[in-house]
């Protein structure tokens, strides 16, 4: 026989009392908090209080455990069925008219089921179909259509919330055939989802509103901070670092070179920025038509995403100059790297992947003399030119990854279990606790309740996300590549999003 044995009460045998939840409530009893990703994973048990004191709970074979909980969530089910029920009367017409409305429903609700899941799996095929692939056996990787655009991205998604909705509606139309803990789960999340789009689509619309009706006054503020910031303004910085900036006395010939390289580049896109100028207060105002009246597609989110494309689209010199810097940068550390295991007489063996010693010739030493010579003469310019766009690349960065936090924000922030838990924390349960009740008999009476559910739980995809940021653009590891020559490149869009947008069913 299973006992549970309380150091602060005397008598050997103690009655234990609970809220007997009604099944309409949602409310429940659990052990463990349920998340997300893992719903089975056990939680530590809270602490068992009196008043103001703690006392531990000795558990011998396990005297209350999940079977003993889910009897506490079962009897109000079993109170709903043993309590006499009668329908309410209804006339013959009544009754009809009532079968023929909840028929017309359940048809309307298989139509739209069957329609909102075709176009949400024709979305994700679209949006996950493979533009490149790598024949290399060693290296293979492909990149999808969602991958390089991060409008394309939020359709994927919100195509994914839609398929979601629609499972989970099969799920909640099971009301009498699954446990209240799993109900109420589906329940919290469907509805979950359902607040987020509803809100994008609200604040989209606002936001829409505001871009319809000021369409050609943004669109001259952009056209003037585009042109001033990503093409006059790089171009005069090229052109002061050719002139021998505070003292550096750069390179003359390799310094003319990169400065025309770049600033033709520069002024090459700026041509094709220029054009796009003419109908950006048209771009501006699709973008406000699609926030607005976009409905399920459509939204806020939609809105961040394509200002997002905007960004870059405009900064794509940007990448361009950086990359041909970083390329000459990488290749000059290479460079560096061999010539000082040539001096130290070392040589990296390919077929071991180790550095060994080797005796070199004369005119090894002497040509590598002369090589490291060029080098240093060489590397202040190279350096200065790949730091320059090495931190535009990582401004750029930076200001995409604020947007991508903003679009992960709004699409997965858990705004109605937030609701739940400050209207009614017993449909959240986070473990189980005892209060002791005085009583006019020698011991208190222990009493069941819920513990509510910790923000650290409601919030733990958002701490993964923060802690994949936080390692992902770390100061440190940032600097480390850029004096490295390692390609800075944002955050993985995927990795921004959640493993699993629903919870798994509960056995």
């Amino acid at each position: 026989m299973p006992s549970l044995h309380f150091d602060c009460l005397k008598s050997k045998y103690n009655i234990v009392f609970y809220h007997k939840h009604a099944p309409n409530t949602l409310r429940y009893h659990s052990l463990v908090v349920h998340t997300v990703d893992e719903p089975k994973a056990k939680a530590n048990r809270p602490g068992y209080a009196l008043g103001g004191f703690a006392h531990e709970v000795r558990l011998e074979n396990n005297g209350i455990n999940d079977r003993v909980v889910d009897q506490f969530n079962a009897a109000g089910s079993i109170d709903a069925l043993l309590q006499p029920h009668r329908p309410p009367a209804r006339s013959f017409l009544a009754s009809t008219i009532h079968d023929l409305f909840q028929n017309f429903l359940g048809l309307v609700y298989a139509i739209v089921s069957s329609i909102l899941g075709i176009i949400a799996r024709t979305l994700n095929a679209v949006c996950n179909t493979p533009i490149f692939r790598s024949w290399n056996a060693k290296t293979s990787y492909h990149i999808l259509l969602k991958d390089v655009s991060a409008t394309i991205q939020q359709i994927d998604i919100r195509a994914e919330q839609a398929g979601f909705l629609v499972s989970e509606a099969s799920s909640l139309k099971k009301r009498g055939t699954i446990p209240t803990s799993v109900y109420s789960m589906h329940y919290t999340n469907f509805f979950n989802n359902v607040w987020l789009i509803l809100n994008d689509i609200t604040i989209g619309y606002a936001f829409g509103s505001f871009l319809c009706d000021n369409h050609v006054v943004l669109a001259n503020f952009l056209s003037t901070a585009v042109d001033y910031i990503l093409i006059d303004w790089i171009q005069w910085v090229l052109r002061w670092l050719d002139s021998w900036p505070a003292g550096l006395k750069l390179n003359t010939e390799l310094s003319r070179f990169y400065s025309h390289t770049f600033v033709d580049l520069v002024a090459m896109w700026g041509s094709v920025l220029h054009r796009g100028f003419t109908i950006l207060p048209v771009i501006i105002y699709v973008i406000g038509i699609l926030s607005s009246f976009g409905g399920v597609i459509g939204g806020m989110t939609m809105s961040i995403s394509l200002f997002s494309d905007l960004l870059s689209l405009s900064t794509v010199h940007i990448y361009v100059c950086y990359v041909i810097a970083n390329t000459v940068y990488g290749r000059v550390l290479v460079t560096a790297g061999s010539l000082w295991n040539l001096f130290r007489g070392k040589r990296y063996n390919v077929l071991r992947k180790r550095t060994d010693s080797w005796e070199y010739e004369t005119d090894q030493l002497l040509f590598g003399t002369i090589l490291f010579t060029l080098l240093a003469f060489l590397f202040p310019t190279v350096l200065a030119y790949y730091s320059l766009f090495a931190l535009m690349r990582l401004a750029t960065i930076l200001i995409q990854a604020s947007l991508e936090t903003q679009l992960a924000f709004m699409n997965h922030f858990p705004l109605f279990a937030i609701m739940l838990r400050a209207k009614d924390p017993r449909r959240l349960p986070g473990g189980i606790y005892f209060v002791f009740k005085p009583s006019t008999k020698e011991d208190p009476i222990p009493i069941i309740e819920n513990q509510a559910v910790p923000f650290s739980s409601i919030f733990f995809q958002y701490i993964q996300l923060w802690s994949r940021l936080a390692t992902h653009y770390n100061p440190l590891r940032l600097l480390k590549c850029v004096f490295a020559g390692e390609f800075l490149a944002p955050i993985p869009r995927y990795e921004m999003r959640y493993s699993k947008t629903r919870f798994s069913p509960l056995e």
